[in-house]
């Protein structure tokens, strides 16, 4: 689910649609920026990043505590959906979830993320988005969905996973941090392509 909380809060009052809005463990100058809205994220105001900063950044911005109940409502409805179309579902957080189709009967997976999309406005609400990424592994889906933010519907295949890697950074793939990615420009690999195409014995020796 896109902006998890700030949009949640956001279809739980239409007076804050459309409007910067960030989700903070506190709302005091210090705290940290759990979730921005989008229309706060094209202010430049980030997760991890202090309300105080945000505030510079956006003089408009609405900050909000944190409501645990209403996300973990929200949380079930979106694994209720989720288990309609497979028996296995992992959730890896309180917005984000695996599906594995193995065990199931569909092999039109572009339409079943759309059906899941139109579910998920019906049955959360109509303000809730979400990207969906198809692959044959986890960690590819995972990258598929973060190529279009927000609502997204992207697929990786070993025909253009090449071609999807030219577009992204290091950092982009999902368990690359900056200190890994350090880690990686010292080993002589500063792109995806690089990193994809490095041997596995030179990962294990180097990285």
């Amino acid at each position: 689910m896109n902006s998890c909380f700030a949009t949640i809060e956001q279809q739980a009052n239409p007076l804050l649609r459309n409007k910067p809005i960030a989700v903070a463990a506190y709302t005091t100058p210090n705290a940290c920026i759990l979730a921005p809205s989008y229309e706060a994220k094209r202010c430049g105001i980030k997760v991890g990043m202090p309300v105080w900063q945000g505030k510079l950044l956006c003089k408009d911005l609405i900050v909000m505590p944190p409501d645990p109940v209403k996300y973990r409502v929200a949380h079930v409805q979106f694994i209720n959906i989720l288990q309609k179309y497979s028996p296995t579902v992992i959730p890896k957080s309180i917005d984000e979830a695996i599906l594995d189709f193995r065990d199931t009967p569909y092999t039109d997976l572009e339409n079943i993320g759309y059906s899941i999309k139109k579910h998920v406005r019906e049955e959360i609400g109509e303000w809730i988005s979400c990207n969906i990424g198809i692959a044959t592994n986890r960690f590819l889906a995972k990258t598929a969905a973060g190529l279009n933010k927000p609502d997204g519907l992207d697929i990786i295949t070993h025909k253009n996973v090449e071609n999807v890697y030219l577009f992204l950074t290091l950092t982009d793939l999902c368990g690359i941090n900056t200190r890994f990615e350090r880690r990686l420009h010292n080993a002589g690999i500063f792109t995806v392509p690089q990193f994809y195409e490095s041997s596995v014995q030179k990962l294990h020796k180097e990285v």
